[in-house]
């Protein structure tokens, strides 16, 4: 919703003015007020305004200087100058800026309307123009990097679907990589340095690392390099782009090359990078290429043969996966299931950002083969269970809900996997415990929206006196929020906007107060926030189809 200030040191134009603005149903605007440019100042520097329709000439502050004022803190807020004659000195010096537009005003609230609505529709069509846009791709490029970091990691970590990956991806982040076609994934690590190094100095030494790898790569792979949490460089290659067209015997032999010329070159980049750096480096190279689908499963594995060290000394080259892995792979099948830690990062993100249908498709897919196992002994099958027991606890213990949770299903076999008849039973159990976390949290949320809905409206009606006590400025302010979100919360729990809100308690008071005889019409209007008994009698006619003066007789006759 866009924001406007009306400024003008007369009070009865501008609430006449905020009076007209609101009455057309054709504006969709968050109107403010204030009777002179320092007023209008302090707004400037709680908030941000689209639009400012301002006097020129006004005592103190004058429109120019307050328009140097709107520049300074929001430059590309709208200003519509008004005044009641004309000023040429004022229009020449005004129409210098860009966004300011002026209006006399013997020209009638029509003119200024239409301006207003002119204006709103160039805002909203400059937030759709593609110099924006281009804006936005020129700061994607600076963070392109990143982004390739967040893509690629993303994929190895199972946080972003194989299936959401296509070509138009890798080439809008500028990887050089072919979706139909394999990858091979080598790893990098830093094992020594010549001496300690800060997290900059770390950081630009990884930095030149992978340069000096990709100087030897550049002639001969397609590759995109990225350093994971660990710190470890993470490489993901093919052959050339300009052999991706060849036949199944070709594209063999071009993997068969790559491979044997990697294996060569590693040993010059760990000495390259001894003699520049003094820094030994480890590599693992996987022996076959990888589809993506199995990209994240190969990449898990290389990060344990990584770890997987042969004696004490540094700068190890693990070309062969097969026979290096052959020891950590031969009690595979009684190892699984097994879950690895970026599955139980996601199974932490999904419960905590209430994604209820993520988190028990991924609960799903981790639990992999438990339900065929005949023991609840078996060690890797309660390393899974209790990781998935200490995500819930962890959540449980931050947002302080053990008590209630184990209210609903009892929290007494949570970390005893072996009160459980069948691993089956454990994953029902898990299951109810995680249903039982996300229907907690979905009551918090909405006790916590029902108790700051009814803080807002209690302080309306308690300041219906004062506007400013009541704007959606302030009242974000109380509640904590930005203007745009509480605008919508109160939406979502009541059913009425806001600004509804405010009309309705105002008129309901009016009402109250109309029935005592002793108080004027002014002190009413001034009581329920108007600060005329001109716009509240305008209003209370349109609200109830009588004037305040017939809406108290009408109660004096009964």
């Amino acid at each position: 919703m866009l924001r406007l200030l009306v400024v003008d040191d007369e009070a009865i134009i501008a609430d006449g003015m905020c009076e007209v603005l609101q009455q057309d149903s054709e504006l969709d605007l968050d109107i403010y007020k204030a009777y002179s440019g320092d007023a209008a100042v302090r707004l400037f520097d709680r908030t941000r305004f689209d639009i400012v329709l301002t006097d020129i000439r006004m005592p103190g502050m004058d429109g120019l200087q307050l328009l140097e004022k709107i520049r300074e803190r929001w430059p590309k807020c709208r200003v519509i100058f008004l005044t009641g004659h004309p000023e040429f000195n004022y229009v020449y010096s005004a129409i210098q800026y860009d966004g300011v537009s002026y209006l006399l005003k013997t020209e009638g609230y029509d003119k200024v309307l239409r301006t207003v609505k002119q204006t709103v529709e160039e805002i909203e069509t400059e937030w759709r123009e593609e110099t924006l846009l281009q804006e936005a791709r020129e700061q994607t490029k600076v963070a392109m990097e990143l982004l390739r970091k967040e893509f690629v990691g993303g994929i190895l970590n199972e946080q972003i679907s194989v299936r959401e990956i296509d070509g138009r991806q890798l080439e809008e982040l500028g990887i050089p990589l072919r979706v139909e076609r394999p990858v091979l994934i080598l790893l990098g690590r830093v094992d020594q340095a010549a001496e300690p190094a800060t997290y900059a100095e770390k950081t630009l030494r990884l930095y030149r690392i992978r340069l000096v790898a990709e100087s030897y790569l550049a002639s001969h792979a397609s590759h995109v390099a990225f350093a994971n949490d660990s710190r470890d460089l993470v490489w993901l290659i093919q052959p050339p782009r300009d052999r991706a067209s060849e036949g199944p015997e070709e594209e063999r032999n071009g993997w068969e090359k790559l491979l044997t010329y990697l294996r060569g070159t590693l040993e010059l980049v760990q000495a390259a990078c001894r003699e520049s750096f003094g820094a030994e480096l480890s590599f693992v190279l996987d022996d076959s290429p990888v589809d993506w689908t199995g990209a994240a499963e190969r990449y898990a594995e290389l990060n344990m043969l990584m770890n997987y060290r042969i004696g004490q000394a540094s700068g190890m080259l693990l070309l062969d996966r097969q026979a290096l892995g052959r020891e950590l792979r031969e009690e595979g099948d009684k190892r699984e299931p097994r879950i690895r830690a970026s599955k139980l990062e996601l199974l932490a993100e999904h419960l905590e950002h209430g994604r209820q249908a993520e988190f028990f498709r991924a609960l799903e897919e981790a639990a992999g083969g438990l339900r065929e196992l005949d023991t609840m002994h078996h060690a890797p099958a309660q390393e899974w269970y209790y990781s998935v027991a200490l995500v819930y606890l962890s959540y449980m213990n931050r947002w302080r809900l053990v008590e209630r949770t184990a209210a609903a299903v009892g929290l007494h076999k949570l970390m005893q996997p072996g009160e459980h008849e069948s691993w089956p039973e454990a994953i029902a159990y898990l299951k109810r415990v995680g249903e039982s976390l996300f229907r907690l949290q979905n009551q918090e949320e909405e006790r916590r929206a029902h108790s700051v809905v009814a803080t807002i409206q209690q302080h309306i009606q308690d300041h219906l006196h004062d506007p400013d006590e009541i704007s959606l400025v302030r009242l974000a302010e109380l509640a904590y929020f930005n203007p745009s979100y509480l605008s919508r919360l109160f939406k979502q729990v009541t059913g009425e906007n806001l600004s509804e809100f405010v009309a309705s308690a105002r008129m309901a008071k009016a009402k109250r107060l109309l029935g005592n005889p002793d108080l004027k019409i002014q002190e009413v209007a001034e009581r329920v926030g108007y600060g005329t008994a001109t716009n509240f009698t305008r209003s209370f006619r349109r609200a109830t189809t009588m004037t305040p003066q017939e809406y108290r007789a009408s109660l004096l006759n009964k």
